[in-house]
């Protein structure tokens, strides 16, 4: 078992005690035969050759066994003095990885009160955003149900899939949010595009496939394959009605909005149309 040593206390003393315990142990081995013989002479008996040879072999095994006691001593103090400073070290990287770990649990403490926080922040927000959300698709939903009849297809699939991402219990908040505006950017960008399409269409009682002319949501345009007719379609009225003497700039517009025509000015029948069409 290793000795205590008291805080504070030189390495030093420990030396110092050994070496005087082992010199007052060796003085009283080395001393006693010469007091014992010394007794004897003072009862009356001379000491024999034979017992002081005796004497001062008894006295060399002693002094040889107390230096092989001081020996002893002084590599175990070698040792213990090794292990003491052995585990100073050792403590002293406990002490500093204990101090290292504290601080880093306390780090961890803070990023999870914060992460904690923004949970609770995102809940309040998903519960107060999910309604509104809701609200904005509605608005979007009425849009496109009275607005110019381009691209139904296209825009009801994105419709049914915004409204299939809200409806989901699981999906994210973002993801929501991110589908919506997708959607209404979308439906912005029609209102400062052209574009053109082919489609069949119900005109005058008769199914015929005609060119689409979109510009922007100002004006949708029916045009005749054969480029002699046009149409424009009359939101109040729901259908398209014809327009007289715009065949030809209508088809330059067509032309130009599918890159087969350098831009130029061109005449566009915009406005209100007169009861029977024609000129607005």
């Amino acid at each position: 078992m290793a000795p205590f040593l008291p805080r504070g206390r030189k390495r030093t003393d420990m030396r110092m005690i050994y070496g005087r315990a082992v010199a007052m142990a060796a003085g009283f081995l080395f001393l006693w035969p010469q007091l014992a013989g010394a007794g004897q002479e003072k009862a009356g008996e001379a000491p024999l050759p034979a017992q002081v040879q005796a004497q001062a072999a008894e006295a060399v095994r002693l002094r040889q066994d107390a230096q092989r006691l001081v020996d002893g001593f002084a590599r175990k103090e070698a040792v213990l003095r090794d292990q003491i400073e052995t585990l100073g070290r050792e403590l002293k990287a406990a002490r500093l990885k204990r101090e290292k770990t504290e601080a880093y649990a306390a780090g961890e403490r803070d990023k999870v009160a914060e992460l904690s926080r923004r949970i609770k922040e995102m809940e309040r927000i998903a519960s107060e955003l999910a309604p509104f959300l809701d609200e904005a698709f509605l608005g979007l939903q009425g849009l496109v149900a009275t607005d110019l009849p381009f691209l139904r297809r296209e825009r009801d699939a994105r419709l049914a899939a915004v409204k299939k991402t809200l409806d989901d219990y699981e999906a994210e908040t973002a993801a929501k949010v991110q589908r919506l505006l997708e959607a209404l950017s979308i439906e912005a960008r029609y209102g400062s595009t052209v574009g053109t399409d082919e489609t069949e269409l119900e005109m005058e009682g008769a199914r015929q496939r005609v060119r689409l002319l979109r510009l922007g949501r100002l004006g949708l345009f029916a045009l005749s394959l054969d480029g002699l007719e046009c149409w424009r379609y009359d939101p109040a009225a729901q259908r398209y009605v014809p327009v007289a003497g715009f065949a030809r700039q209508l088809n330059q517009a067509a032309e130009i909005a599918a890159r087969l025509r350098a831009a130029s000015l061109v005449e566009i029948p915009l406005g209100l149309l007169p009861p029977t069409g024609g000129r607005p």
